[in-house]
Parts: C-alpha cells; structure tokens; sequence
C-alpha cells in the first residue's frame, strides 16, 4: 500500500500544475480575451460543469470510499465500477436533454449557442470521468503523470491556436480537448487492469441512498462554489464575471495547494474508520489541522497584500476590478482548508454524511441569499463576500458536529494556527518598506522572498509542528515508509 507521504507528494504536484498551468495561461488569455471573452468562456464552462454534477449524482465521492474497500478484489470492483457508471449513463441521459434544451430556449445562451453546445461536453461524458476509482485505490503517481502529459500539451496548443479574440471557440474545444482526453485515457487503463464495465439496471438500488446524500451535500457546495459564476452571468454583464472568476481561479490554484491532503487522506481515514482506530484518525486529524493553518495563513495574508500590483501585471489593466475581489476571496484558503479537512477528512470517512450535508446546507443557503442581495449592487465584490462569509459558517457548522458526534479533538493543533498567524504579522511592514523602493514585478518577487523567509524563521522559533512534517515531505519525496 502506497504511503500517505508518497501520495501526498504526488498530489502535491498534480495540484502544483494546477497552480503553474494558469500562471502560464491567464495572463495570455486575459489579453487575448479581454473580460467579456474570459467572462463568456468560464460562464459557459461553470453552466456545463453545473449541470455535469447532477450527471454525475454524489458519485466522485461516494466512489472513493466505497473502492478503498475493495481496492485488491477486482470482481467486486468490477462490479461496483459498473452499477455507479450505469447509475451515471442514466443521469446524464436526463440531465444532457435538459440542458441543450436550455441552450435553445434561454435567449441570453442561445445568443453564443456554439459556446454552449462545445462546453457540454463535459457533460456529455460525465459517466466516463473515473478518477474517483483511481483515487480510492491510491494510484495518485499516475493520476499526476497522466495530468501533467496533457495539461503540457493543452497549454502549447493554446498559445499556438488562441491569438485573437476570435479564438474564443478555440479555446474552448481545446478546454473540453484536455478531459476527454483525460477521459478516455483512464477508461483504457480501467480496462487494461482488468476491470470490467458491464451496463446493468441491476444492484443500484443499494446505492442510490448514500449517493442522493452526497450528492445533496454536492449541491449545496455547488451554490457556493459554482452558482455565485451562474448567477454573476445572468445578473450582471460578462465583464463582471471575467473580474469574479479570475479572481476566483487564482484564490482557488492556491487552494488547491492547502487541500491537497485531503484526497490522500480520505482512502486511509476510511479504512481506519472501519477498523474503529479513532487515535490514529484523532492522530491524522490533528496532523492536517497544523499543515492547514502552515499554509494556508500565510497564501492568504500574503495574497491580500500582494493583489494591488500583482493583478495589473498579470491580467493587464482592464482588469483592475479584479483586485477587490482577490483580495476578498484570498481567504478562501483558509477556510476551505478547513472545511476540508474537516468534511472531507472527517465526516465523510466516518460515515457521518447527513452531517456533511446539514454544513454544506447553512452554507449554501447563506450565500445563495448574500448573492441576491450583493450581486446586484457590488457584483463581483458583492460575490466575493457572499463566498468567503458561507464557507466560514461551514467550518463552524462542521466542527460543531464533529465535537458533538465524535471522538475526534484537533484543539491539540490550535497553538500551531496561533503561531501561523504570528508568522504573518511581519507581511504589512514588509510589504510597506519594499512597496517604497521598488515596484512591479520586482516588488512581488522581493515580497514573497522577505515575507516567506521571515514566516519559516518565525515558525521554526516558535516550534510550530509543520515546519519539520512540510520539510520532510518535500526532502523525502520519492522515497517514503510509513
């Protein structure tokens, strides 16, 4: 069994290329597009993605938990691999009728119907996005080399065919390139393995509960997650939308850095559920908690003070309203690191999903009501704070019933988040000094070299944990042992 380590470092680098692939590519697209072209193509991209999640049910991670359980008995794989792609098929038969039907009758969609029509495939080919399988049998090295092969060829591709604003349906079949490819890629490995696909209407009924219940869950993040672009579209212009999803997509490639544990974590908090080891799950629990606030605190302080000089050099200065925004949503990290580890790490491997639900539910009430309130007069702004405000309460609403519910502590970890928020206290002279004697580009390299080395000096003296479990991951990352 590959060690959480290994597959740490392994996601940590898939998620890196998340982070590298739009620091390579927006700042092009941004030019190239202008706001109304990006705001367009990632309105049309979120529409498609929005109806792909009721194609894909709570599947993704009710898949993962469920394979970790039969990782080494390839008929029982077989078997579960089939009933949860049938179950899918049907779904995305429905739903895809309901969205071209959309497209064709919702005017402000029918206006760039070719967009749309291209978009959808990612819904198309719902049934045939896999990674959950992989990711519950622990096999992240190949989930990262098949990631990072196509994203390298995606971005080549983009700078050779996108040049003018004409392109945007290139860019666009490029996108929906990329996961197919992904796509058909994981199928053929499914098949070379041994697994076997067998369409079925039969033993789905044992499914269906657990995955309407996540998927409820899935919904309800989707309002906070998803439908703030949806929303931004249809009440506001494209432009507003372009400012909200850059921002958003430079929030969430940091993100993804802080929450790439969970995805390793789960498989393992799941077996360890059902061998009712609670001390090695309060054990992880605690781990993640400190890795969280390491990372995540200083991305967000340092990108709050960052996003003044940094928006206009990379997005160009149409976009200056993008900075707000960025600065709002930099939070983010935070919180959804936490709500991660929490939800993801927690609740869901202990089988604890109608809590999952009822803090993905707060959340998602809130800011779909702050939206409706704030879109209309401070747009992406107004969304921004709708999102950072409902993801707050679901760390509160999911700590609550974990502290209720379970065995599980992490307050063991909470000096370590005092001594992540001390380290970043330095940030504002830093930032203040520098910002009087240089600017551009040099200023964002001088402030994340000064700010990350006072942060790391600041954390070793006060002996936050993190320090030394980060160190060894990053020294130790080929060769791990539990």
């Amino acid at each position: 069994m590959p060690s959480i380590k290994q597959n740490y470092a392994y996601n940590v680098l898939l998620n890196l290329s998340r982070v590298v692939y739009p620091l390579i590519t927006a700042p092009y697209i941004a030019r190239v597009l202008n706001p109304d072209g990006v705001g367009l193509f990632n309105f049309a991209n979120t529409y498609a993605g929005y109806f792909a999640m009721f194609a894909m049910l709570g599947i993704p991670t009710y898949g993962i938990r469920e394979t970790a359980g039969r990782r080494d008995d390839k008929k029982a794989l077989s078997q579960l691999f089939s009933e949860l792609f049938s179950i899918s098929a049907i779904a995305t038969l429905a739903v895809t009728a309901l969205y071209i039907a959309s497209i064709f009758f919702i005017g402000k969609l029918h206006e760039n119907f070719a967009v749309f029509l291209l978009a959808g495939v990612l819904l198309y080919l719902a049934p045939f996005r896999t990674d959950w399988l992989f990711q519950g049998m622990e096999q992240f090295g190949y989930i990262t080399l098949r990631t990072l092969i196509i994203r390298t060829i995606s971005i080549i591709c983009i700078f050779v065919f996108v040049r003018t604003k004409a392109d945007l349906i290139i860019y666009v079949m490029l996108n929906v390139a990329g996961n197919v490819a992904g796509d058909v890629w994981n199928f053929s490995r499914l098949l070379r393995s041994g697994i076997r696909l067998r369409l079925t209407l039969h033993g789905l009924k044992k499914h269906l509960s657990p995955i309407f219940i996540l998927f409820a869950s899935a919904v309800a993040v989707s309002i906070y997650t998803v439908l703030d672009t949806v929303m931004l579209g249809f009440m506001r212009d494209y432009g507003e939308t372009g400012f909200y999803t850059n921002a958003m997509h430079i929030s969430k490639s940091l993100i993804i850095v802080v929450t790439s544990l969970s995805a390793v974590m789960m498989p393992r908090m799941s077996q360890y559920n059902a061998e009712r080891d609670y001390g090695k799950i309060n054990s992880l629990a605690n781990k993640s908690f400190s890795a969280v606030s390491f990372l995540a605190v200083p991305i967000a302080f340092g990108v709050m003070c960052l996003a003044p000089t940094f928006v206009p050099l990379f997005f160009g200065e149409d976009f200056a309203g993008t900075i707000i925004p960025l600065q709002i949503l930099a939070f983010l990290t935070i919180a959804i690191g936490m709500n991660n580890m929490l939800g993801m790490q927690i609740l869901i491997p202990m089988n604890m999903d109608k809590a999952f639900l009822h803090a993905t539910l707060a959340g998602a009430a809130c800011n779909f009501l702050l939206n409706l309130i704030l879109i209309p007069r401070f747009g992406a702004t107004g969304a921004s704070v709708a999102s950072i405000t409902s993801e707050v309460l679901i760390v509160i609403v999911m700590a609550a019933a974990i502290r209720r519910n379970t065995p599980i502590r992490v307050t063991g970890s909470l000096p370590d988040l005092f001594r992540s928020i001390a380290g970043v206290i330095p940030f504002f002279p830093i930032m203040h000094l520098l910002g009087r004697l240089i600017d551009g580009w040099p200023l964002v390299f001088a402030f994340t070299a000064c700010g990350g080395a006072a942060y790391l000096l600041i954390q070793k003296l006060l002996g936050n944990a993190s320090v030394r479990q980060v160190t060894d991951i990053v020294r130790q990352k080929i060769k791990f042992h539990e």
